[in-house]
């Protein structure tokens, strides 16, 4: 198994005003009002991703199941019929060219060049609460392998705008992995994924200004 991660990164500026004293100590300082400062935020648009390797999808269905930041929740049932309801934009693409050089490059994953991509958007999220998603790992009834089986897990690219504020990747860090399972190691692996988990496509957006 390998995986691509990228790692992104911000630095933030700070800077500190300072003044001169004043011979009178009586006199009080004017407050200044500041007309350009940007009003706080109280709401946000989330987006949620969902990108999944078309091959992947003979052998397994993935449950995924998301809930906004108003608690109102619901799953999605991606199988072999899914189609794309859409394609990765500026934001997320400038993330997955990355991953897709290395993986798609290689014969075994060239499906990856082209996956299944199914887009969520979350509109008007109130700030100060989270918005989850988890996905869930089904083995399709009577799947087997004949030859080693070469797939990439699923993965969600949240991204996050902020009322008065542009999109941006709503995680600092993301990885696209990829198994090979051999046949005598079907059976065995079935049980390690069935009902599981994938990390790669669940976690957590946080509203916070």
């Amino acid at each position: 198994m390998f995986a691509a991660i990228l790692f992104c990164g911000a630095m933030t500026n700070v800077f500190t005003a300072c003044g001169s004293d004043d011979d009178d100590k009586d006199k009080k300082p004017t407050e200044q009002k500041d007309d350009n400062k940007t009003p706080t935020a109280t709401k946000g648009d989330v987006t949620l991703t969902f990108v999944a390797q078309p091959k992947s999808l003979q052998y397994f269905e993935y449950d995924f199941k998301y809930v906004d930041a108003k608690g109102n929740s619901k799953t999605l049932d991606f199988d072999q019929d899914t189609q794309s309801n859409s394609t990765l934009d500026d934001v997320e693409i400038g993330f997955f060219r990355n991953c897709i050089s290395v993986v798609a490059e290689n014969p075994r994953y060239q499906d990856m060049s082209n996956p299944i991509v199914y887009r969520v958007e979350l509109k008007d999220q109130p700030i100060g609460n989270n918005v989850t998603y988890t996905t869930t790992c089904h083995v399709k009834e009577g799947a087997t392998i004949s030859d080693s089986l070469f797939y990439a897990y699923p993965m969600v690219i949240p991204t996050l705008k902020m009322e008065n504020s542009q999109r941006v990747l709503a995680s600092s860090v993301y990885r696209l992995s990829t198994w090979k399972i051999a046949p005598e190691k079907w059976q065995e692996y079935i049980q390690t994924v069935e009902g599981k988990t994938i990390g790669t496509a669940s976690g957590s957006v946080s509203l916070s200004e």
